[in-house]
């Protein structure tokens, strides 16, 4: 079977470095998502971490 251009997906993401724990993850044209870690692990708690965020997208 060969895939059709209407079966082919793309999905893209960009992250740009906030601090060395943040991100600024951006995806199509909805608001960016800051991910960090919390303060026990040296981030500032911004956000959900990089694992909070794996977890998330699992239940989605």
């Amino acid at each position: 079977m060969k895939d059709t251009p209407e079966d082919i997906v793309t999905n893209r993401a960009r992250g740009e470095m906030l601090s060395h724990s943040a991100s600024k993850i951006f995806v199509r044209d909805l608001e960016p998502v800051i991910s960090d870690e919390p303060p026990a692990r040296g981030g500032e708690n911004l956000g959900p971490s990089p694992l909070e965020l794996i977890l998330t997208a699992l239940c989605a």
